[in-house]
């Protein structure tokens, strides 16, 4: 009974697992270029606040400026951020991307997608 129990458990857990995946992890973000706005961008691509934050300082760039003026793949960063789910890199920002709402298409969360980042010049 401990064995069906367990197989039982496993077999939810990871069935779970294979619904909750995001567009985040059905993508894979690749640098366009070498320029600040592109490094600006694929840290905000990274959803990590603290690799965010070194770029940012590695740049001399602040967060309001970052905010207000960085556009990646001619979207506004909150914009961009609430499309592909970067909610960590944007509430480090300060950005609010919950804000709008939109549609996304479940069947093809499962298709592997390159997906090339250009920043703000």
């Amino acid at each position: 009974m401990n064995t069906l129990t367990t197989t039982l458990c496993t077999t939810l857990l990871l069935g779970t697992a294979a619904l909750t995946t995001t567009n985040t992890e059905a993508a894979q973000f690749v640098a366009a270029d070498n320029s600040p706005g592109t490094q600006l961008c694929m840290a905000v691509v990274s959803n990590k606040p603290l690799q965010l934050y070194a770029t940012m300082k590695d740049l001399r760039i602040n967060k309001n400026t970052t905010a207000d003026k960085l556009h990646c793949n001619n979207m506004n960063i909150a914009k961009f951020a609430g499309t592909y789910g970067f909610d960590k890199t944007a509430k480090y920002l300060g950005i609010e991307t919950t804000i709008d709402t939109s549609i996304q298409d479940l069947a093809k969360l499962n298709q592997q997608t390159i997906m090339v980042v250009a920043g703000s010049k």
